[in-house]
């Protein structure tokens, strides 16, 4: 078993993935752009907690199968292999809280897990990588974050 120390080391990567992207390597038709940028800057890559959440739960969910495995496979093997995750600290705690308050201030209430995964990108100084750009504007609107779509 891996505890949270195993998934370090002394490099900080610059660009969390969110879900979308670590997803998108595993798909038939994946995109040529994901995947250009994911080899350009694999070294310099991360998910974060709820993205490894997001793809456990898939995993879970699973019937007994072949592409479970499959999944399975993917997640050991590729995922927890190449990324370092970026855990839910207490910094992290404290940038969501202030996030989702700023938010709810001006009228735009942000959702509970985009805003955890925003709050770790800060906390970490980290670009967030992610298909959904409009999911993070309101954060954005509060925040320093910085987002990129490689998808583009």
């Amino acid at each position: 078993m891996m505890n949270e120390h195993d998934y370090y080391n002394d490099e900080e990567p610059h660009y969390l993935l969110d879900s979308n992207i670590v997803s998108e390597l595993i798909k038939c038709n994946a995109s040529f752009n994901v995947i250009k940028k994911i080899a350009e800057h694999n070294s310099d890559c991360a998910i974060c907690s709820p993205t490894l959440h997001e793809l456990l739960y898939g995993y879970e969910k699973m019937a007994d199968g072949a592409k479970k495995t499959f999944l399975g496979d993917y997640i050991n093997a590729d995922v927890l292999e190449n990324f370092k995750v970026k855990i839910y600290s207490e910094k992290s705690s404290r940038i969501h809280a202030k996030i989702r308050a700023d938010a709810e201030r001006i009228g735009t209430p942000v959702p509970f897990s985009d805003s955890m995964i925003a709050a770790i990108a800060l906390a970490n100084h980290m670009v967030l990588v992610t298909r959904n750009k409009k999911h993070f504007e309101a954060i954005q609107q509060v925040s320093g974050l910085e987002i990129e779509n490689w998808f583009e």
